[in-house]
C-alpha cells in the first residue's frame, strides 16, 4: 500500500517536472515577464497631451510591465515621444436616398522611440474600423464612434508597447 502510494507521489512529481520543463524549453514566459523591464527599466513619456486617453493608456500599460515612468528626461533614461494622434473618417457606401450608410473612421499616431546610446527610431500606427450608420440613431452612433476610437487608442497603446518589446537599437 504504502509503495504504491509512494510510486504515485513520484509519478506525479516527475510528470509535474517535465511538464515545467517543456513548457520552458518551449519559449513559454509568463505575461508580465516579457523582456521589456529589461530594457527600459525607467522611459519618459514626451507628448503634447500628457493626460490624453492614449498617453493614459501608454501610462497604464508600462506602469503594468513594472517600468517607471520619469517626469523629466535624464541621460541615462529612453525616451519614447507620441505625436498627436490624426482621426479621420469618410463614407464607404450610401443607402438608395443618399444617405450615409456605412462610415469607415481611420486613426493614425506617429511616435519615436530614443534609447540612451542610439539613434531615433520613428514608427507609426495607423488602423481602420468601420461602422454602419442610421439616420434615426444618429446619437447611438455618434456614441459608438466614439467608443470605436477609444478602441482604436487602446489598440494603438499595445501596437507601441510591441514594438518597443522587438525593437532593436541601432548605433
Amino acid at each position: 500500500m504504502q509503495s504504491t502510494v509512494r510510486t504515485f507521489f513520484y509519478t506525479k512529481i516527475s510528470l509535474i517536472l517535465l511538464s515545467a520543463l517543456f513548457i520552458s524549453g518551449c519559449g513559454f514566459h509568463l505575461k508580465n515577464n516579457n523582456g521589456l523591464i529589461e530594457k527600459y527599466p525607467k522611459i519618459y513619456l514626451q507628448s503634447n497631451d500628457t493626460n490624453g486617453q492614449l498617453a493614459r493608456f501608454i501610462k497604464i500599460r508600462l506602469r503594468g510591465a513594472g517600468i517607471q515612468i520619469m517626469n523629466q528626461p535624464e541621460a541615462n533614461v529612453a525616451i519614447l515621444k507620441v505625436s498627436p494622434d490624426r482621426q479621420s473618417s469618410r463614407i464607404i457606401s450610401l443607402y438608395v436616398n443618399a444617405q450615409n450608410a456605412e462610415k469607415e473612421i481611420s486613426y493614425n499616431v506617429n511616435y519615436s522611440i530614443q534609447s540612451p546610446g542610439y539613434q531615433t527610431q520613428d514608427f507609426s500606427v495607423n488602423l481602420y474600423r468601420d461602422f454602419t450608420e442610421n439616420a434615426s440613431q444618429a446619437l447611438a452612433k455618434s456614441r459608438e464612434a466614439e467608443i470605436l476610437t477609444k478602441e482604436l487608442r487602446g489598440i494603438a497603446a499595445d501596437s507601441i508597447i510591441a514594438t518597443m518589446l522587438s525593437l532593436e537599437n541601432k548605433k
